[in-house]
């Protein structure tokens, strides 16, 4: 049986962390770092096969965790030796190197890098924004004391988002558009999710795009909800995705067919199973209990919706976040 020792994992180093990674990574030889781990080549005769898999320090993370802890994974042969990194780009990164062999990331990062050239396969959907206002988890708040009150005060206002020229920006001048608010008058300034209740709090920003469990911080603290971008652009609009490299889909499919089977098992469960989501929350995230208990949860969903992600794809090349809509086809596995 295998163990993650029998492994040496290859993480990315610092230059490859941060958003100017995926630039400086899709300028290589497209054969370069894309084969797949020790991890995925390996294992025959029933042996248990460790896959690299990088997550992020967040609540839509529970699905995989849960699968793990209900056995979906060992179910299907697998262990999964996960990694907590910082962001997108270091999980596009590392999929070239080698390092990982499954990221969950956001389409952002994944549609800059896919735009580029890089030969990156979705797998299964894993979260999208709420169905209804009140569902939404990621959302437009402000302070207290602040002046905005409403979308209409967004105005001028200066509004923090957890990545410049991110798909956080690109949603919010949407919605603003939509409602006639005028979105050039907006400045955007670059604030961490765990920053935003003590930026609204203080003024630093007029405004600020929070995800849970940074809106009911702010709730809690007097502060309020004023827009909901993802929501009025669609209900249930994509957020998070399961993704691996082409090259490991035509090399070991076999094992891209067991991950995908339980994650999307892990994903049903995290579903149908909320008060779960809400007791495995604190075992790999800085929630309490407590705060685990009140926050509003993230929408799993494991379907991959097209028609919404074509419009998500055409946003982000209306607002430059990118050059070119990626081939949606090239990045949906057979």
């Amino acid at each position: 049986m295998k163990t993650r020792e029998m492994w040496t994992r290859r993480l990315a180093g610092p230059a490859l962390v941060g958003a100017a990674a995926v630039g400086l990574l899709v300028g290589c030889s497209s054969d370069a770092g894309t084969a797949p781990s020790e991890a995925a080549e390996a294992g025959a005769g029933g042996e248990t096969e460790v896959v690299e898999v990088a997550v992020l320090p967040t609540s839509n993370m529970a699905a995989v965790h849960l699968g793990v802890q209900e056995g979906f994974f060992a179910d299907e042969g697998l262990e999964l030796n996960m990694t907590t990194v910082g962001g997108g780009a270091e999980m596009v990164a590392g999929l070239q190197a080698g390092s990982f062999d499954f990221v969950a990331v956001g389409y952002v990062p994944l549609f800059t890098a896919a735009a580029n050239g890089l030969p990156l396969v979705m797998i299964s959907a894993n979260d999208v924004g709420g169905a209804t206002v009140e569902e939404e988890w990621q959302t437009v708040v402000a302070g207290a004391d602040s002046d905005v009150q409403s979308v209409e005060d967004l105005e001028g206002a200066t509004i923090g988002v957890n990545a410049l020229k991110g798909v956080a920006e690109a949603t919010i001048r949407a919605s603003l558009q939509q409602q006639d608010v005028d979105d050039s008058t907006v400045q955007f300034v670059e604030v961490p999710f765990s920053e935003v209740p003590a930026a609204v709090a203080n003024g630093t920003v007029d405004a600020a795009f929070a995800s849970e469990p940074f809106i009911t911080q702010t709730l809690a603290d007097g502060g309020r909800i004023v827009d909901t971008p993802s929501y009025n652009l669609g209900e249930n609009f994509p957020n998070g995705v399961w993704a691996t490299t082409r090259d490991l889909v035509e090399s070991s499919p076999d094992v891209v067919d067991r991950f995908a089977r339980a994650i999307a098992a892990s994903i049903d469960y995290a579903t149908e199973n909320p008060d779960a989501v809400r007791e495995i929350l604190p075992t790999y995230t800085a929630l309490t209990p407590e705060l685990a208990g009140e926050i509003r949860l993230p929408i799993f969903r494991s379907e991959l919706d097209r028609p919404q992600l074509e419009n998500l794809s055409q946003l982000l090349v209306d607002f430059g976040v990118i050059d070119e809509a990626p081939n949606l086809d090239e990045l949906t596995r057979d």
